[in-house]
């Protein structure tokens, strides 16, 4: 049994909202490693190099082992854990962007079906370039980025959903980016779900079903996971003010921002930064 060990790595957060990867890494993993249950807020793509483990959704649980692929989405309820016998080791990508969900909906990954098989040969290097890359210049993001949708092509070309998408499909993908991206540039301004919707020239009613269909949480609390994703970056990174986090952030009620970021992060603002510094 080889010996456990953990690499990972954050990228630089990106200016790019279509595509991006924002944590990598590489983890032999104990016997006595295991997952969840609980959800991510990414999708994420842990590809298995050797040994086996079990992975867990709402739809079932599927045995893998070397060369299986599986996907984790966003706000799914799922757990994953290795073989006691053969633990495995494998290497894994958190990734995000408007483009994500219409490029998976090419692939074979289903909810139903999360997991892809032999996948060596085409899969392996390209996740070894995205776990490898150190993510902390520019060119590194820009970098992680193709590399990601190179990984992404690998698996649309190996699946049998190959089918265009249909217009239906495409303007759902527009409006989703446009609300997106509208977000992304403007979360620090005291927006609201109507402007959001109004960016994406779509009722409101409509954004609230697109983003529950295609990022199973609604637009409002979108916003708010983002604006506190902005502040972790700030508390994390810099050292100004809690208010000044806040406002950059796009909260203007310090005690409504303390209330938000605790509830997202279990945490005071303060007490994430010590966490984040080791002064806790």
């Amino acid at each position: 049994m080889s010996e456990a060990f953990k690499y990972a790595v954050r990228a630089l957060p990106s200016e790019f909202v279509s595509l991006s990867v924002t944590y990598s890494g590489h983890q032999q993993c104990s016997a006595a490693q295991r997952w969840g249950k609980g959800v991510r807020e990414q999708y994420i793509l842990h590809y298995v190099v050797s040994g086996k483990g079990v992975y867990c959704t709402p739809q079932g649980c599927f045995d893998l082992s070397a060369g299986d692929i599986f996907l984790i989405r966003p706000f799914t309820e799922i757990e994953y854990y290795p073989d006691p016998d053969d633990p495995w080791e494998y290497r894994w990508v958190n990734f995000t962007g408007a483009d994500a969900e219409i490029i998976l909906s090419r692939t074979d990954f289903t909810p139903e079906a999360p997991v892809m098989s032999g996948c060596g040969e085409d899969i392996l290097p390209l996740m070894e370039a995205i776990t490898e890359n150190p993510g902390q210049e520019l060119y590194n993001s820009l970098e992680l980025t193709g590399t990601l949708y190179r990984l992404l092509a690998a698996l649309v070309k190996r699946s049998g959903n190959c089918s265009p998408p249909s217009k239906r499909s495409e303007e759902r993908h527009r409006c989703l980016r446009a609300a997106l991206d509208y977000i992304a540039v403007n979360y620090p301004l005291p927006i609201s779900v109507d402007d959001i919707a109004a960016a994406a020239a779509v009722s409101r009613s409509t954004l609230f079903r697109l983003f529950r269909t295609e990022l199973n949480t609604a637009p409002s609390d979108y916003l708010i996971d983002f604006r506190i994703e902005q502040a972790k970056k700030l508390l994390s990174e810099t050292d100004i003010s809690v208010t000044a986090a806040a406002r950059s952030a796009g909260y203007e009620n310090n005690l409504y921002f303390s209330r938000a970021f605790r509830k997202v992060t279990g945490m005071t603002p303060t007490e994430y930064r010590r966490s984040r510094r080791g002064d806790l």
